[in-house]
Parts: C-alpha cells; structure tokens; sequence
C-alpha cells in the first residue's frame, strides 16, 4: 500500500517534470527563433547600409532578382513575380518564332 502512494507520487511528480521540461523546450525554440529573425535582420540592414554607401544598389537589386523566388518576396523589391517573367520570355519567343 506504501509503495504504490509513493508510485503514485512519483508518477505526479514525473508529470509535472515533463510538462516544465516541455514548457523550458517550448520557450527556448521560440527565443531562438527570434535570435535568428533578428540576425536575419541585422545581416539585411548591414548589407543594404553597406551597398548604400559603395554606390552598388544596382548590384544588390540584380543578385536579389536572382535569388527571391517567391513572388511576394519578390513584389517587395519591386521586382516582377516569375511567373510573368516566364510567360513575357515565351511571349518573346513566340513573337521570334512566326
């Protein structure tokens, strides 16, 4: 009888473990998911400040039309999505093509 209360405690007291184990978990992968949103940011301001300065903004705009795919991320530098890229390249050979 003695040892299964003592079981029993023990049990509870697992589950609470656990639970604040998960809660700890839980908090940590959030703040590191801000540690890097906030890196993510510095990095981009560092980079725009720095394309700024040498006068290479052109450069900067020509090497993110390369690399951003996503056609919101896109719109947000002014670029056009790639889908419209594509269709005014066919349109283009299209026009080649008689």
């Amino acid at each position: 009888m003695m040892n299964d209360l003592n079981l029993e405690k023990l049990l509870q007291k697992q589950l609470r473990l656990n639970s604040r184990i998960k809660t700890v978990k839980t908090r940590n992968a959030y703040q590191e998911r801000k540690n890097e949103t906030r890196r993510k940011i510095l990095v981009g301001a560092y980079i725009l400040d720095k394309h700024r300065k040498e006068k290479t903004i052109y450069q900067l705009h020509k090497e993110l039309d390369w690399f951003l795919t996503r056609s919101n991320d896109r719109i947000l530098f002014g670029l056009h999505a790639k889908e419209e890229i594509e269709q005014d390249a066919k349109e283009q050979q299209e026009d080649v093509n008689w």
